[in-house]
């Protein structure tokens, strides 16, 4: 049986001024020629890549194809959007609160008005993966998306509690491996590798 490996990275650092991102399109920052290289490296053997539509992730993919011109033309999947704040996107933290005191499994249940939870990504990333697995069997997929996109990936490979993988640290041009191994089988290879 074919192995189909995922490499996802997570794009460039931003700068949000603590306020809530999700699916706001705000530029990525123009990160060091080191770590473009390294999270490259990482790519190699890349047979498709897909890639979120926002800004930040479509700045990091040419940065990375810059390092490594043989990586693939790149397909945009709307999928592959951060988790939708709805009302809260672009206020600050500071003034939502909605998040205070709650624990983890009432924080991935939480849907800002207007939005989605975490639960509700994680379904969403469920069926691209389900799709891709399918139009990309055998292939090394690289996907250049979002920390939350990532948590959902992982939380779905490790068949955990959904709540369980905002624990997960996914730092900025970071690579995390998770390889399909069919029928169910999944390996997670690395998590937020930089």
């Amino acid at each position: 049986m074919s192995v189909t490996r995922w490499r996802w990275v997570r794009h460039a650092p931003t700068d949000p001024g603590g306020r809530v991102t999700g699916q706001t399109d705000i530029p990525a920052l123009q990160p060091d020629a080191e770590s473009i290289s390294r999270t490259a490296t990482m790519l190699r053997g890349t047979n498709a890549v897909l890639c979120s539509p926002l800004s930040r992730c479509r700045s990091t993919l040419a940065l990375l194809r810059a390092a490594s011109p043989d990586l693939p033309e790149p397909v945009f999947r709307d999928d592959l959007i951060e988790q939708g704040f709805g009302a809260w996107e672009g206020r600050p933290y500071a003034e939502i609160g909605a998040w205070n005191g709650l624990d983890l499994s009432a924080m991935a249940a939480l849907r800002a008005p207007g939005g989605e939870s975490f639960l509700d990504l994680v379904e969403r990333v469920r069926d691209l993966i389900a799709r891709e697995s399918v139009r990309h069997a055998g292939d090394t997929i690289a996907v250049i998306a979002h920390a939350g996109v990532i948590r959902a990936a992982v939380t779905l490979a490790l068949d955990m509690p959904p709540h369980r993988g905002l624990s997960l640290v996914i730092d900025p041009l970071s690579v995390t491996a998770i390889s399909d191994h069919g029928a169910g089988g999944w390996a997670v290879d690395h998590v937020n590798r930089v």
